[in-house]
């Protein structure tokens, strides 16, 4: 009978261990998940700064592109007022 608690005892003792093995490598797999969700997220915010760079990017273009239209349209405008006061 004591040789049986004795046993019982010994493999509390080895589950421990291996609860605590277990749960270092948990810690450890949990502080890793964090860094890469904290990555992620850096990353994440970046990308989104730099599609709304992008954004103004093309705003800019356009704005420039049309001024120029409305500029040579208003030259045209012009010349054509002059041809038909001459």
């Amino acid at each position: 009978m004591d040789k049986q608690i004795v046993n019982m005892l010994s493999d509390i003792q080895q589950n421990m261990k291996e609860f605590d093995r277990n749960l270092k490598e948990f810690g450890s797999d949990l502080k890793e998940i964090k860094e890469t969700v904290n990555r992620i997220e850096t990353s994440q915010t970046e990308d989104v700064i730099a599609l709304l760079k992008v954004g103004n990017q093309r705003s800019e273009t356009d704005f420039d592109y049309l001024n120029t239209r409305l500029t040579d349209i208003d030259k045209r405008v012009f010349t054509l007022e002059n041809r038909a006061e001459g």
